[in-house]
């Protein structure tokens, strides 16, 4: 029994990595829009922000993704706790 809830543990930290390292580009492309939107006046490091539309739009992708990574760890977050109070 303790094997099979340790398999189950392991899995679910490599599940918890996996949305992390998918989730971490949906951080930078929020970011990417709010600096695209709140502090660019034309002069943007990245020509492609210097359009408002390019901005809402990394921030709509980098959103999506931030929410998707959210629901995700906080659903194994809860499946690794249950596995801890069976003990």
């Amino acid at each position: 029994m303790t094997d099979n809830r340790e398999a189950q543990r392991s899995e679910i930290n490599k599940k918890m990595l996996q949305a992390q390292l998918i989730g971490a580009p949906g951080s930078i492309l929020f970011g990417l829009g709010l600096y695209g939107v709140f502090a660019v006046n034309g002069d943007a490091f990245i020509s492609f922000l210097n359009e408002i539309e390019n901005s809402y739009a990394l921030l709509g992708i980098g959103g999506a993704l931030m929410v998707w990574q959210f629901v995700t760890v906080i659903k194994l977050s809860i499946k690794r706790a249950k596995l801890g109070l069976q003990d």
